[in-house]
């Protein structure tokens, strides 16, 4: 059939032809996004929670289950996403990687002025958590008696000379005596692990982080990691705000002695990624959705983030049972590691585009006759930047993590950057342009709630969950979230219901992020959206409209081709952003922390 678009520029005709599921035609993406969001199972999403819970392992310290990377219960969950995908007829494949698996064994120990502090691994629900200590930290080899140092904090949170970033540059540490001490360094401006390794390099027999307290965000105890490619040594810890500031008070006039215990279990196993595929649709042109399969070591993971892999399952059954040949090919990933620093994602983005680049990269050069990639003029970067998108059969990536948290909002990326670029969150600064479509994918998810009748709340681009290496890589990116341990407002209550002043997720990395932590509204609402979103890429041709339209806008069915794309090189700038985020890690803002 003939479907005659108006613009206010003048008038398409575009041929489209209808495709027949089940007895229906569908005349446009968005008559097939529709449909299939309307097939997704409450009850099956839900049922796929319930399943992952179930594969679950003992941790080690024997008081929850686990599915973290390298553990029984991650490869348990590997297999039940292979079962599913294969059984409904996807093309499924294993990517195994490296990994470095890390875990607190039992009889960690923090006493700072002779008082025993509580551990985030055991302290009861009636009780505060006193600290936590980091992933990756380093192992005490023993008891430790030592005495506390601080690095220069700075409590003066209204005053226009504020500096959060103690600690942040080995000059910070500068004729301060850390010989066989305890440094004790609030948190802001850098990495933990900057932070870390900047005091082990200058003596420090362990670290503690307390939290920066300029916000309610910021008061509880540091829950951190050092990152799986860390080279701290030493113990590090993260601690409340209010004990930090105590701390600072005592030492003043006295040297407050500090004496800790930690033994860890560091080693290199071997993990997995999960990819499937459909069978059919273009192969040059893949939509690309994901979710990290593993949890944290401390607890089984079931909202972070067996729900965003509930989600995904879902979606591929409710597509196999509705036999759709699709347009475009999907191909949808289970990452390994990601609460390790996003390990499987960047290893899968590194293996795949990073050789992409370099073939693009030769091509030019040898089209134009030269040897050396630094004799490329601008315009010629610009062709070695076109090719690599010929080249690039991956087009796009969705990414799913946290998507039903029990106090939830629903979170949409903020493809544009129009409402986050200034927020501290956002980690991609100075005149960093998202990948072409990345914005476009943002008003087709919030397309989806606006016929529904559902608010959204804007989400920085902070690059702490899987997406990362996609953009990085010059993909275009998008993604759904419900919140972590940050609390919700006044504001939001109001739009979403649930309790002001209080966590999205209450579990957040806990022994408690089980199947009662999920509301299963939040993760059914979040499959329909991902199903929607998914499916009107999976059925359009091309991918993006020409032009980017404005949030509100109407989106239209074009035939033209993708024009020049407004965004930085791959490989340069791209590559070479940096995150002010406190480590790797996404779930929505720079505020929340992983172990």
């Amino acid at each position: 059939m003939q479907v005659s678009i108006t613009t206010n520029k003048r008038l398409l005709t575009i041929l489209i032809t209808s495709t027949f599921i089940s007895g229906c035609h569908w005349d446009t993406p968005e008559e097939a996004a529709n449909y299939v969001s309307e097939n997704i199972s409450r009850n099956d999403v839900v049922r796929h929670l319930s399943e992952l819970e179930s594969r679950a392992s003992k941790t080690a310290l024997g008081n929850s289950s686990t599915r973290a990377a390298g553990t029984e219960g991650y490869h348990h969950s590997v297999d039940y996403v292979k079962q599913v995908m294969q059984d409904h007829g996807y093309n499924v494949s294993v990517q195994t990687l490296d990994f470095r698996a890390w875990q607190e064994l039992p009889g960690t120990k923090l006493s700072v002025n002779n008082i025993d502090l509580t551990s985030s691994r055991n302290t009861p629900d009636n009780l505060t958590v006193d600290f936590t200590t980091m992933s990756y930290s380093g192992n005490s080899l023993g008891f430790i008696d030592s005495a506390a140092t601080f690095i220069t904090p700075d409590f003066q949170f209204d005053s226009p000379n504020y500096d959060d970033t103690d600690g942040c540059e080995p000059e910070d540490f500068n004729n301060i005596n850390l010989q066989g001490r305890v440094a004790i360094i609030q948190r802001g401006g850098c990495s933990f692990n900057t932070k870390a390794l900047n005091a082990e390099l200058a003596g420090a027999k362990a670290v503690i982080i307390f939290n920066q307290g300029n916000s309610e965000g910021r008061k509880d105890a540091v829950n951190g990691t050092l990152g799986s490619d860390t080279e701290v040594s030493i113990p590090a810890f993260g601690a409340r705000y209010e004990l930090g500031a105590q701390w600072f008070e005592l030492a003043k006039d006295i040297q407050v002695p500090v004496s800790f215990f930690i033994n860890t279990k560091d080693e290199l196993v071997e993990t997995e990624n999960v990819i499937a595929e459909t069978v059919g649709g273009n192969k040059d042109n893949i939509v690309m959705l994901g979710a990290h399969l593993d949890s944290v070591p401390e607890g089984p993971g079931i909202n972070d983030n067996g729900s965003g892999t509930a989600g995904l399952l879902e979606y591929a059954v409710t597509m196999a049972k509705l036999e759709a040949p699709v347009v475009n090919k999907l191909r949808f990933a289970w990452w390994a590691a990601e609460e390790a620093g996003l390990v499987g994602s960047q290893y899968y983005t590194n293996q795949l585009f990073a050789p992409l680049r370099s073939q693009a990269e030769r091509e030019i050069l040898d089209e134009l006759g030269l040897d050396d990639p630094s004799q490329l003029t601008k315009e010629q970067l610009d062709l070695v930047e076109k090719r690599y998108y010929e080249l690039n059969r991956v087009k796009m990536y969705l990414n799913f993590d946290m998507i039903g948290s029990p106090n939830y909002i629903f979170g949409v990326m903020d493809g544009d950057l129009s409402d986050t670029k200034d927020s501290p969150d956002n980690a991609y600064t100075g005149d960093f342009v998202p990948p072409f479509g990345t914005s476009h994918i943002e008003s087709i998810f919030n397309q989806f709630f606006n016929q529904h009748s559902i608010s959204t709340v804007p989400q920085a681009l902070s690059k702490r969950s899987d997406y990362a290496g996609f953009a990085d890589w010059g993909i275009a990116f998008g993604g759904l979230f419900t919140g972590a341990e940050k609390t919700k407002s006044q504001q939001e209550a109001e739009d979403f219901g649930g309790e002001a002043d209080t966590a999205y997720d209450h579990c957040y990395h806990q022994a408690c992020d089980d199947f009662n932590n999920v509301s299963q509204t939040a993760l059914y609402t979040n499959t329909q959206s991902l199903a929607y979103v998914t499916t009107f890429y999976a059925f359009s041709e091309p991918l993006f409209p020409a032009q980017q339209p404005d949030k509100d806008d109407k989106i239209k069915i074009s035939s033209q081709l993708i024009p020049e794309r407004s965004r930085l090189r791959v490989g340069t700038r791209l590559k070479a952003t940096s995150s002010l985020s406190d480590h790797g890690h996404f779930h929505g803002d720079l505020d929340q922390d992983i172990d």
